[in-house]
């Protein structure tokens, strides 16, 4: 994803205060409090693939649409390692078994270095879309120096991490062209070994940066998108991060709404009623850029009812 700004993960008093309407507070440390009656709840068992669907057998891309000189399997894992010398663009891996509209999907990602990508879903081959198709992004203007402090409701956008310096012999990335049956836009849960995007909705081929992490996101037709309740400020997001090792993800998909969990806590909750944009189903897959190796594992689907 082209990613040209960062977004700060704390904008003051949380515009109208209004939850999504499945989004849950982060528990208190120490456990709930005195006198709480869970009524027989308890923690959720993300090991738990009671119901789940396997999507990824552990030793093939069976199942999965790629180009295969950059994807494969790799210590039990779907992988890929774009580098200075063997860059890769943006790449896709696509899952072929169905465009699941209403699920939880769970995933285990690792990355290294700068590597960028996430887990497209609800999304749509750009060269061959169907049903809800973005329109095409306005011209922008440019943004004056004083927009930097961002407008009511709105989060600043300062400048996102430095280039990556020049290697000794930088390869060449596969063509647009020999990559287009695989292109997707659509929504993704992010993830980066930097950590600065983690978990939050992005838009590929749409609005971009939508919903950062550590929030809940309110869009709707005609007005712009309004963070509505933070849930967990930078210094959280980085210590829930699990930097050079596995981290496990979770998007719960119902509606207009979607939640994406980070190793068992909420880091975005986004609720979209903008036409436009909202697409109630669509495909499942894998998205990577930047450099550094990238693994995928025990992804797993629930369709809900």
């Amino acid at each position: 994803m082209k990613k040209l700004f960062s977004i700060p993960m704390h904008f003051g008093a949380a515009a109208l205060m209004l939850m999504a309407p499945l989004a849950v507070s982060q528990a208190p440390a120490g456990g709930p409090p005195p006198g709480f009656n869970p009524r027989g709840s308890g923690p959720y068992d993300y090991a738990d693939n009671t119901g789940f669907t396997p999507l990824f057998d552990g030793k093939t891309l069976k199942g999965w649409d790629g180009d295969t000189a950059l994807w494969s399997v790799k210590d039990d894992s779907i992988y890929i390692h774009p580098s200075c010398e063997h860059p890769t663009g943006t790449v896709y891996l696509i899952w072929q078994g169905g465009e699941p509209g209403d699920f939880i999907l769970k995933y285990d990602f690792k990355g290294t270095e700068r590597v960028n990508g996430g887990m497209q879903f609800r999304s749509y081959l750009s060269a061959k879309p169907t049903g809800t198709v973005y329109p095409p992004r306005p011209q922008m203007a440019p943004r004056p120096p004083a927009a930097a402090a961002g407008a009511a409701g709105q989060p600043p956008r300062p400048a996102g991490p430095p280039r990556q310096p020049a290697c000794a012999n930088p390869g060449t990335p596969p063509s647009k062209e020999s990559q287009a049956k695989w292109d997707l836009f659509g929504p993704q849960a992010d993830f980066d070994a930097p950590n600065m995007w983690s978990g939050m909705f992005y838009e590929q081929g749409g609005r971009s940066i939508i919903s950062p992490p550590g929030h809940v996101v309110l869009a709707e037709p005609g007005k712009p998108t309004l963070v509505t309740a933070t849930v967990a400020e930078k210094a959280q997001l980085t210590e829930w991060f699990k930097k050079d090792d596995w981290n496990t993800f979770m998007i719960v998909a119902k509606g207009n709404t979607v939640q994406i969990f980070m190793n068992g806590h909420l880091t975005t909750s986004f609720t979209d009623l903008d036409p436009k944009y909202f697409r109630a189903s669509g495909k499942l897959g894998i998205e990577v850029e930047s450099t550094g190796e990238y693994w995928v594992k025990n992804v797993y689907l629930k369709e809900l009812k």
